[in-house]
């Protein structure tokens, strides 16, 4: 039975979840991220690995005095048969499923992009998802823009996922930091003053010339991913 009180949240884009999909719903399934290949084989594989290095663990940290692994040991949730049922049966659905789609999986949270309302119905009926969510993508500004109130540049230069030494991160701290035209993100911000040198998708940095992008590739190489003109909110 369709869900009539499903409430989509509208998200505001330049375009579609993955440049196809209109509708998502998000949930969380243990062991979600053994469905990242929709192979049955493959998720028996996976939790077999994941059983056997588990049990591994656990009969370390048992043996530790170490408080911290005590309490890394009772976070290993034990990967039940009805756990790896729910992954077929998910799994089975999916590989059925008449229409495109997209599945990404993290840990134990799954996402599908789909245009199909009788598929989000099926996972909506789907009992071993839980905390369900549903959007849908809005339409609401030129493509490779993005909306802000006042804004004070011109562009926004988002960077890649990539891990870098400590030495190429303190040669781009050091230029970022002298850079005073450009704006970085919080996340950005927060990174340069922490430990951590794996840069994140969502550091942005907001400046007014394309040309400082060709500096900022002097000083690290390939670490732009997309750049998006930035226009006023109305």
């Amino acid at each position: 039975m369709t869900n009539p009180i499903r409430q989509f949240k509208s998200v505001v884009k330049d375009r579609l979840f993955y440049n196809r999909f209109e509708y998502a719903i998000s949930f969380t399934i243990d062991e979600a991220s053994a469905l990242r290949n929709l192979d049955h084989t493959e998720i028996d594989l996976m939790i077999q690995r994941r059983r056997e290095w588990r049990g591994m663990a656990l009969q370390r940290w048992q043996k530790s005095n170490n408080a911290v692994g005590n309490i890394l040991g009772r976070r290993r949730k034990e990967i039940t048969d009805q756990t790896v049922e729910d992954l077929h049966a998910l799994a089975e659905l999916l590989l059925t499923a008449s229409s495109d789609f997209k599945l990404v999986v993290s840990v134990n949270q799954g996402h599908v992009y789909t245009n199909d309302l009788i598929l989000l119905d099926q996972l909506d009926q789907f009992d071993s998802l839980t905390h369900k969510s549903y959007s849908r993508a809005s339409i609401a500004r030129p493509r490779n823009t993005i909306k802000l109130k006042d804004p004070k540049h011109q562009f926004r230069s988002y960077f890649k996922l990539t891990k870098i030494t400590n030495e190429q991160k303190n040669q781009l701290t050091s230029f970022l930091l002298n850079q005073h035209a450009v704006r970085l993100s919080p996340a950005l911000t927060s990174w340069i003053d922490g430990s951590f040198n794996r840069t994140q998708d969502y550091f942005f940095i907001d400046h007014n010339e394309m040309t400082w992008l060709t500096m900022l590739s002097l000083v690290r190489p390939g670490l732009i991913r997309k750049t998006m003109q930035i226009i006023p909110a109305k």
